[in-house]
């Protein structure tokens, strides 16, 4: 029987293998360290123990116990499948068993998670013999069971979703919040970013709420590993967080396999990750697949049923209806399904069972969650198999070069912003409709946020504080996954059937008249775009081009925080106003321009934060194309920034001029994507040595002659990647970086 290392260099006797695999790391089992149950127990727990023949737990889990019985607000950031879970459902139990009217709130970022961990928490109360009354509570659950929820649950799992929609009718829950003792936080890494800023928001509007009902409920959140799991619970809940990262949970030797698409030119990567994943189901490994996007997701599922006989696999995503989900969870964990092809929507505590194999197809945007994902694989201490399929992108490339990146493990930092003015003034609504709001003096900028939006008359100064004076719901307009709210319906031309929705300013790219648009692997014509209606028509087509938009950009400084100097350079960050126009498009068939049109957009404006470096003309006399040089080197330093923030690549912009309007001098600009900024560029700014450092080394050790997509050249670039001066950028980093650079021109 071949071994498990066997059948990772099995790889390469396949007939579609062209030396991807680029290398094979070796990673320790790791011992357990167990821990005594704690002696001030309820009796409960020690029946649900010895119920389950448990005789101690894990090192973290009896840590995680005393502390949260003590009082003190916590963050569990252990591994995957090292029984997180255990470690807040126990002193949960044990505060429920003391106080029979006592209540807890789970809050998870998927509905998929809520199912599972209810299942959990059943067992629980059937082996405890403690009420708990277990209950979802979401989009899903029929209106006729809320109230006895409300009612009776003791302990009720939901996400930030439902929380937001369900604070302004606190008065039905009076019950529950005025007997709330914990709230739990699981995977509180996820709440990064827009959503995260959103969420730390809306945590402050549960407290509030709470407090008014006689609670002050404690914390115990659940971390993947990230650089400051501290802290960034602490910006969440508003409460000081300690860390228990001491993980005694047991785990398996993994094989982790570097395998680089861009090898071979025999098919895309999507075709290889198809060739990988079947690969290792035929070799009798079950197998769970993790794919940047919904429609990659979708495509590399169709191509793994393109078998005869098909294969025993299916995609699995978010936007499934319910009873889908669950049908495919249950056969994945039952063995009827040997493979799953899903987005992030699986990289969660989902129980799908023993995993043999995890394939991750592209880079998932921070090394934390690239570790999240490939630990699914080996749930239960024994050994795995994780293939990392490299991508023909930046950050991609730079990681299967240098591998040390992954294997070191240093964890992005999660970012959460406290003073976004739009996220804040959004919650302050909402707040108003909940309970009165009073702001204490001198507390910015809240203060200025609510005189503001008290001048517009959508507050209303009363003897008890702020209260709502809006005609529509603030929660209708708070969307916690972004800032900005319009949306646009994609609709078949034929049945007028709701294909997706995108939002607007994503329409105007790629949704305009004769763009080519992809939905479930398949292509669309857009045939109008109605902006009044918001409102795209399409029309089922097979094409063999793709459409590319034509952006012209410019952006003006407003304010400036700082200035430092870099080099001979200067480095700022401040606030900016960007204009964005998309003004034509062109058609491409495999790179190769074969036609176009003229586009009459309308203008958008972002007003963000953003760093901007400041250049002299004779900086580019090492160049042959000074703006092409600029230009290259701001594509690398967004494509690689995300491994230093806990970013989707997504979240960051880049803008590069000439002549910038603060200053009249060559300016190269890294934004936030996002209306007020999210931090992530203050971030850049702290940190934009050790990246450019990295910046230098992508480019001066790609072997490309003029850019690639490895170095420098970007998908999502709006003039086409002109114009490009790959050996231009590398002068000018090395200009930048002095002593500090590790240049190897060619």
């Amino acid at each position: 029987m071949k071994s498990l290392f066997d059948k990772v260099r099995s790889l390469e006797t396949a007939k579609w293998y062209r030396n991807q695999v680029t290398a094979v790391h070796t990673i320790p089992p790791r011992e357990v360290i167990n821990a005594p149950i704690p002696q001030n127990a309820h009796q409960a727990v020690r029946e649900l123990l010895h119920a389950r023949g448990i005789g101690g737990l894990w090192a973290h889990q009896a840590e995680a116990f005393e502390m949260a019985t003590a009082g003190q607000d916590l963050v569990i950031a252990t591994s995957t499948a090292s029984g997180k879970t255990f470690s807040f459902v126990l002193p949960v139990l044990d505060a429920l068993a003391r106080d029979e009217e006592a209540t807890a709130l789970f809050l998870y970022p998927l509905k998929a998670l809520t199912n599972d961990q209810q299942a959990i928490l059943q067992g629980v109360e059937d082996d405890s013999g403690i009420d708990l009354a277990p209950a979802v509570y979401d989009g899903d659950t029929p209106r006729a069971r809320r109230p006895r929820i409300r009612q009776e649950s003791r302990i009720v799992l939901s996400n930030p979703f439902e929380l937001h929609e369900t604070l302004p009718y606190h008065h039905l829950w009076r019950r529950f919040m005025a007997n709330l003792r914990y709230v739990v936080i699981d995977e509180s890494h996820r709440y990064t970013g827009v959503f995260g800023s959103h969420v730390a928001q809306l945590i402050r509007r549960l407290l509030r709420v709470a407090e008014a009902y006689g609670a002050n409920p404690g914390f115990i959140c659940t971390s993947a590993s990230i650089a400051n799991p501290g802290e960034h619970a602490s910006r969440l809940t508003s409460r000081p967080c300690a860390v228990v990262d001491r993980d005694g949970s047991p785990a398996g030797q993994r094989y982790l396999v570097l395998f680089d698409s861009s090898k071979s030119d025999s098919g895309s990567p999507h075709v290889q990750t198809r060739d990988v994943f079947r690969h290792l189901l035929q070799s009798g490994l079950k197998t769970l697949c993790f794919t940047q996007s919904r429609k990659t997701a979708e495509f590399v599922a169709a191509l793994a049923l393109t078998d005869d006989p098909p294969l025993p696999v299916a995609p699995y995503r978010a936007g499934y209806l319910p009873a889908e989900r669950r049908r495919l969870e249950q056969s994945f964990k039952d063995g009827r399904l040997r493979g799953i092809i899903s987005t992030t929507a699986l990289e969660l505590g989902i129980d799908i069972g023993d995993l043999d194999a995890v394939v991750v197809s592209g880079y998932p945007g921070a090394i934390s969650t690239f570790w999240q994902q490939i630990g699914r694989g080996g749930r239960r201490g024994d050994e795995s198999l994780g293939v990392y399929v490299a991508l023909d992108s930046i950050i991609d490339q730079y990681l299967v070069k240098n591998p040390q990146r992954l294997l070191s493990r240093e964890y992005e930092t999660a970012t959460v912003d406290l003073n976004n003015e739009h996220i804040l003034a959004g919650h302050l609504l909402c707040a108003a409709s909940e309970l009165p709001v009073v702001v204490p003096k001198g507390q910015e900028p809240e203060q200025s946020v609510v005189k503001g939006l008290a001048g517009s008359g959508l507050l209303h100064e009363t003897d008890h504080g702020y209260i709502y004076a809006g005609i529509t719901r603030p929660q209708e307009a708070v969307k916690l996954d972004r800032i900005g709210d319009a949306t646009v319906d994609l609709v078949d031309a034929d049945t007028e059937d709701l294909l997706e929705t995108i939002d607007f300013d994503r329409a105007l790219r790629e949704a305009f008249p004769g763009a080519v648009y992809l939905h479930q692997a398949t292509s669309w014509l857009v045939e109008d775009l109605d902006l009044d209606e918001f409102k795209a028509t399409l029309r089922r087509k097979k094409v063999d081009y793709y459409t590319q938009a034509h952006l012209n950009k410019a952006a003006e400084v407003l304010e400036t925080f700082r200035t430092e100097p870099l080099g001979p350079t200067l480095a700022s960050v401040g606030r900016i106003r960007v204009r964005q126009q998309v003004t034509g498009f062109l058609r491409k068939r495999y790179d190769h321009v074969v036609g176009g049109g003229d586009l009459e957009m309308p203008e958008r404006r972002l007003e963000t934060v953003a760093v901007w470096i400041d250049m002299e003309m004779e900086h580019g006399q090492g160049t042959r194309d000074f703006m092409g040089a600029i230009h290259a080197l701001e594509h690398t330093l967004v494509g690689i920034a995300p491994l230093v923030l806990s970013c989707d690549p997504a979240d960051l912009a880049g803008f590069s001029t000439l002549m910038a309007p603060h200053s009249g001098l060559p300016s190269m600009y890294i934004y936030d994507g996002y209306e007020g900024g999210i931090g992530l560029t203050d971030r850049v700014m702290d940190h934009l040595v050790p990246i450019l450092e990295t910046v230098n080394d992508v480019l001066s050790s790609c072997p490309c002659e003029v850019g690639c997509p490895a170095c420098c050249l970007s998908p999502r670039c709006g003039n086409d990647n002109q114009p490009m001066d790959k050996k231009g950028a590398v002068a000018l980093v090395s200009l930048i970086l002095g002593d500090r650079s590790r240049a190897r021109v060619s």
